[in-house]
């Protein structure tokens, strides 16, 4: 699956459970509404991420109230305001658990990451085997966030693409000397 250039408000749809969208009719394609533990969270088509609190009502408001108190609100954490550019110090600041069910499918997925600064540079790859999607896109944001730490926030690391690798089947072949 492709991921550069994919919206920032999709790649968080990969995250996050369907059942924690807010006004999913009524929010544009490149933006999405969630809750997540003890906050809201909005994603602008930027990929900008704004934070808050819960508030008590949250489940009786609409989205013109929520959007109006993530505007207001002392209490609203703006990421990047905050220089925090990339899916990773959200995802840490949410506590983001990826799931790990059982019942989901376990497969092979080959992640590779580009350093969006310098395209020219090489690129990195590596292979998760038994994971789930979720966890294997998780674990590629990470990454990115740690690349990018590694590099004093010089350059800018994304997730290109994963892709689910085939499961060979190994046949063994026997050499005589």
């Amino acid at each position: 699956m492709e991921l550069l250039h994919a919206a920032p408000a999709d790649i968080w749809r990969l995250l996050i459970p369907a059942a924690n969208w807010m006004f999913a009719d009524d929010m544009p394609e490149d933006e999405l509404m969630f809750h997540y533990r003890d906050h809201i969270y909005f994603v602008n088509g930027d990929g900008s991420v704004l934070a808050l609190p819960k508030p008590a009502r949250f489940e009786r408001m609409d989205a013109s109230e929520c959007l109006q108190l993530l505007a207001t609100s002392d209490e609203t954490v703006d990421f990047d305001d905050n220089g925090e550019f990339d899916y990773g110090f959200v995802l840490k600041q949410m506590g983001y658990i990826a799931p790990t069910r059982r019942s989901r499918e376990k497969a092979a997925y080959r992640i590779e990451i580009v350093n969006t600064i310098l395209p020219q540079s090489m690129s990195t790859q590596y292979e998760l085997k038994r994971v789930s999607f979720d966890f294997a896109l998780y674990h590629a944001l990470m990454r990115c966030h740690e690349l990018n730490r590694r590099s004093n926030w010089e350059y800018e690391h994304e997730v290109k693409r994963i892709d689910k690798v085939e499961q060979r089947t190994e046949e063994h072949v026997r050499f005589q000397v």
